[in-house]
């Protein structure tokens, strides 16, 4: 199964777009660096979409995102932008 992951500086209000050939899983996972028991977990709050072409997610609040997109299609071609808060 491909993964896409890109990783993104955020801030909170944003949101982000992503689109896809295929339909996918598509997650949006803040880094945990907000606080200790967040770090040791590697990632703080996930939002996410299934079997979906077009994700708009918000961010919540400001910080380091990482998008991950999962699909059973071998030749996926995506985009990933935002729209400024």
């Amino acid at each position: 199964m491909p993964i896409v992951r890109a990783r993104l500086s955020l801030f909170g209000g944003d949101t982000v777009v992503v689109r896809c050939s295929d339909s996918c899983h598509i997650h949006l996972m803040c880094e945990g660096e907000s606080s200790p028991k967040q770090a040791s977990r590697g990632f703080g709050d996930i939002l996410g979409v299934n079997d979906r072409k077009t994700a708009y997610l918000g961010v919540p609040y400001s910080g380091f995102w990482n998008v991950v997109i999962d699909t059973n299609c071998d030749s996926l071609e995506h985009s990933i932008s935002y729209l400024p808060a």
